[in-house]
């Protein structure tokens, strides 16, 4: 099975971040099949992971407004991290204003390719989402 990036949206459909929904479960999964290895890395969640993990239960909620008002907080005060972009990207596409969220699923893609620590599969997902969304058009 290929690393999943902890950034990366989680493959099991939550809609949160892989490091606040299945990294650790797959991590203990991973330390019992090796017996004795163990994963060093035990992720800290953060005001950040709370702030972004709430605009996916807003939306959810139906609760638009309120989720981009989240994530423009999230970029306000974590410029340096993608969140705040990959939320926002969210709402817009959960508003059905697709070429809006095409433009910042692109966004979050160029911001990826500019900060290291993303890999490629991640850049690509942003960037089949927005060409989905273009497509829908």
């Amino acid at each position: 099975m290929a690393k999943i990036n902890r950034n990366a949206p989680c493959p099991c459909g939550s809609g949160k971040k892989y490091k606040k929904c299945c990294l650790l479960r797959d991590q203990e999964s991973s330390a019992q099949q090796q017996n004795a290895e163990a994963f060093s890395f035990t992720p800290g969640f953060t005001d950040l992971d709370d702030l972004s993990n709430s605009v996916v239960d807003l939306i959810k909620g139906g609760h638009l407004d309120k989720a981009e008002a989240v994530c423009h907080e999230l970029l306000s005060r974590y410029p340096d991290q993608i969140d705040g972009t990959e939320r926002l990207a969210e709402v817009y596409e959960a508003r059905g204003e697709k070429e809006k969220a095409a433009q910042t699923y692109r966004k979050a893609a160029h911001f990826a390719q500019a900060y290291p620590g993303f890999d490629q599969e991640l850049i690509d997902w942003y960037l089949s989402k927005a060409k989905g969304l273009e497509a829908d058009e």
